[in-house]
């Protein structure tokens, strides 16, 4: 539901100023769909001499109108969490700035989780050829479930948030993707009724969408609990089930989506990514350590002009993130050597040009490996191959 932290340095602009979309075929609809979403709740001063302009240009404007509030809103989201109320959720000009500021930018990281967990456990053909119920819990503007359905077909799809007018936002990004069969639901997630989680037909694939919201429940233990009794009930019933879980790339938020993820494998769901098994996490044991991703994002030009103009560079971007599955999906943890860390060798020196090691999960342990090619380094959350011996 939530940004992640990122970089903050001042980018170059955009060499090719024709360039509008990336070259990535899935991310086209998704992209248009935004700029009509901004465009249709974004609003522009009645004096304004921009109110005829259409498309990305009328973005823009939007977004100068809104500067003050996207910028604030990076602010609470990635040095002042705690400062997050309702209020700010449930505010049209925020959810304008959030859709400007985050949306995009949180597209491409449940991108990276998708495409990586279903490369290498192919979840998409069950999807293919079974009833799917996809469920976006703290749906915000619905980005989860919008990179979702870039991967793989749904039956249904529901949206649940506490925030009507992000709900709005969510319904109205569905509505430009044609989205079929959806279902949008007003409610604190400690409310939510078991009964929406079941469906009659025992082929159904139950997905999740839990994008950030995992760190704002830290203090509301009957949300916690409710999330848990939804999960859980799948494994109860013997059903189909995947969960997809992203938080941010920070120690405390980290560190608290790895303990979820031990108790997810330890109440019987399969560990999927980035994990090379389903045993307790080794990187738990190591106190000043945490599991997150990194990926890299081909932009669309008018998301590099806002975080020119934020003076950001979310080129390369970073979340926690996991897959689960269900027993009855029939998916097993792989074994596979995951990259889980890049510790540089010595203070001071620059990570991206070879002077750090490897930090390696196998799943029973963490291992330090050398790189063999240090300028075409392996991100965080790939697998590590081919398998040279480990550091002394």
């Amino acid at each position: 539901m939530k940004c992640n932290e990122q970089m903050k340095t001042v980018r170059k602009a955009p060499t090719d100023k024709k360039k509008l979309l990336p070259r990535n075929p899935p991310t086209l609809a998704t992209t248009r769909a935004w700029i009509e979403a901004v465009n249709s709740l974004g609003k522009l001063p009645r004096a304004s001499s921009a109110k005829t302009l259409k498309g990305v240009e009328r973005v823009k404007a939007v977004f100068r109108t809104n500067k003050r509030s996207v910028t604030e809103l990076w602010e609470v989201y990635t040095q002042k969490r705690d400062e997050l109320s309702r209020k700010l959720l449930n505010n049209k000009e925020y959810t304008v700035s959030y859709l400007l500021g985050f949306h995009l930018a949180n597209i491409a990281r449940a991108n990276d989780l998708l495409t990586r967990s279903n490369k290498r456990h192919l979840w998409n053909k069950l999807c293919a050829t079974n009833p799917v119920r996809l469920y976006d819990i703290g749906c915000g503007t619905g980005a989860m479930s919008a990179a979702y359905l870039q991967h793989a077909k749904a039956t249904s799809v529901f949206l649940y948030d506490s925030s009507r007018t992000l709900l709005d936002a969510a319904e109205l990004i569905h509505d430009k993707l044609k989205t079929k069969n959806i279902k949008s639901t007003r409610s604190e997630i400690e409310n939510l009724n078991l009964s929406w989680f079941q469906d009659n037909n025992p082929e159904t694939i139950h997905v999740y969408m839990l994008g950030y919201v995992w760190n704002e429940l830290s203090r509301n233990n009957p949300a916690k609990r409710r999330l848990m009794d939804i999960l859980v009930s799948h494994i109860k019933r013997d059903e189909r089930a995947l969960i997809f879980l992203t938080e941010p790339a920070l120690e405390h938020t980290s560190r608290a989506a790895m303990e979820l993820r031990d108790v997810f494998c330890s109440v019987g769901f399969k560990a999927l990514y980035p994990c090379p098994s389903s045993g307790s996490c080794p990187m738990l044991e190591r106190p000043k350590d945490w599991c997150y991703s990194e990926g890299l994002w081909d932009q669309p030009d008018i998301a590099a002009w806002i975080d020119e103009k934020l003076e950001l560079d979310r080129r390369r971007h970073a979340a926690t993130m996991f897959a689960f599955a269900s027993p009855k999906l029939g998916l097993e943890s792989d074994a596979k050597h995951v990259v889980v860390g890049r510790p540089v060798k010595e203070s001071g020196l620059e990570r991206y040009k070879g002077h750090f090691d490897y930090l390696v999960c196998t799943g029973d342990e963490i291992k330090k490996y050398e790189p063999t090619s240090p300028k075409d380094s392996i991100k965080r959350g790939e697998i590590f191959k081919p398998l040279p011996s480990p550091q002394k």
